[in-house]
C-alpha cells in the first residue's frame, strides 16, 4: 500500500511544490503590475467609457423625446403622417430607379 498510493502522492506533492515555489515570482510580479496599472485604467474608464455610455443615453432619450412626438392622438394627423411616409418612400423608388 505504500509503494502503491503513499510513495506516489508524495512525489507528486513534492513536484506541485517545486513548480510552486518557481512560479510564486512570476505571479506576485503579475499582482504588482496589474496593481499598478489600475489607477491608470481607471482613469481611462472614467474618461472614455463613461463618457460613451452617458453620451449614448443623452442620444438615446433625445431619441425618445422626438419618438413620442408624433403622438398626439388627434386621428387626422396620424393619416397626414402616412400620406408623408408613402409620398417619400414612392419618391425613393423614383429617384432609385
Amino acid at each position: 500500500m505504500r509503494v502503491v498510493v503513499v510513495r506516489p502522492t508524495l512525489a507528486l506533492a513534492r513536484a506541485l511544490a517545486h513548480a510552486d515555489d518557481r512560479w510564486a515570482g512570476a505571479v506576485d510580479g503579475i499582482g504588482r503590475g496589474v496593481a499598478a496599472g489600475a489607477p491608470r485604467l481607471a482613469r481611462v474608464d472614467d474618461a472614455w467609457v463613461d463618457g460613451a455610455v452617458r453620451g449614448l443615453a443623452r442620444r438615446v432619450r433625445q431619441a425618445g423625446s422626438l419618438a413620442r412626438r408624433p403622438q398626439t392622438g388627434l386621428l387626422h394627423q396620424y393619416y397626414l403622417q402616412a400620406v408623408a411616409l408613402v409620398a417619400t418612400g414612392i419618391a425613393l423608388v423614383v429617384v432609385v430607379r
